[in-house]
């Protein structure tokens, strides 16, 4: 199985490296051209205080951690300001749900233990695992990504939850300096995006430079097709995707996004996962 030297555009901007190797190694060209980054809700203290506030003054019978990025981000400030300790005491006796295991490894760091992990890491699946419960009158938290889900959000309430939501960060086309510095130190070999990049991509990719793109969350699908809607380039750019470029999502949640926009996707692998995605790319690409 072979990429047979197609080049293949990268969006994510968190492992954009690894991703490049694994194009590499698969016989591709790697484009790298992150499409998202992230920047500080402001001030964070405000939202760190508020968080303490509502665990401390609710009984919080359900938290959902979203993503890994969002409990180091708030939990490191948390520990800064010596309140770790009571935060840890007043989430005992709550059912801690990580939607996947990248929050549930950063839980662990600040001495929280997960309950839960729904079988599929998406919105859907967490909604699927709540199914279990019986959520009427009880208080649920959301420690949303750098976007919220109004949907998942008003389902919880439609079936009698309370719900308290925070966000430690949101999305944003530049990827600040303190933010760049705590990716490195969750280990993440980051490459910070810019409009410049991703107007760049979108020029060759409507040239006919780029074979193939890889999508591999729903806010990089996002703040792609935003920023071409601002360069008026949106319905031209779709139309090429569609006809001319191979299009690959990572799993359902991206799918969706990009269906949002009316882009088909070709490729995506039975796990959701960059190392399958790209596999499946090859393979797909080898039997033609």
């Amino acid at each position: 199985m072979s990429l047979r030297g197609i080049t293949v555009a990268i969006t994510s901007s968190r492992r954009a490296s690894e991703l490049a190797n694994l194009v590499r190694k698969f016989g591709g060209i790697p484009y790298i051209a992150p499409t998202i980054g992230i920047k500080n809700n402001m001030p964070l203290s405000s939202e760190c205080n508020q968080f303490i506030e509502t665990i401390s003054d609710q009984r919080i019978h359900f938290f959902i951690f979203m993503t890994g990025v969002g409990v180091f981000n708030l939990f490191q400030n948390i520990q800064k300001s010596h309140r770790l300790n009571t935060v840890n005491e007043k989430l005992q006796d709550t059912i801690i749900i990580a939607r996947s295991n990248k929050p549930k490894m950063e839980l662990r760091k600040f001495g929280i233990k997960t309950n839960f992990v729904p079988n599929f890491n998406t919105i859907e699946g967490t909604l699927n695992l709540l199914k279990s419960f019986d959520v009427k009158n009880k208080n649920i938290g959301i420690l949303w990504h750098g976007d919220s889900s109004n949907s998942f959000k008003k389902k919880l309430e439609s079936q009698g939850a309370n719900v308290f939501d925070f966000s430690s960060y949101s999305y944003s086309t530049s990827l600040e300096q303190e933010n760049a510095t705590m990716l490195k130190e969750m280990g993440y070999d980051y490459i910070a995006p810019n409009e410049e990049k991703i107007e760049r991509l979108i020029q060759d990719i409507m040239d006919g430079m780029v074979d193939s793109i890889t999508f591999t969350s729903p806010p990089a699908v996002k703040e792609f097709f935003e920023l071409a809607k601002r360069n008026n380039k949106f319905n031209s750019l779709k139309d090429k995707l569609n006809n001319n470029v191979l299009v690959v999502s990572v799993g359902p949640s991206t799918s969706y996004m990009l269906a949002q926009f009316h882009v088909l996707v070709d490729i995506t692998p039975n796990t959701y996962r960059m190392g399958p995605m790209i596999k499946e790319l090859a393979d797909y690409v080898s039997s033609y």
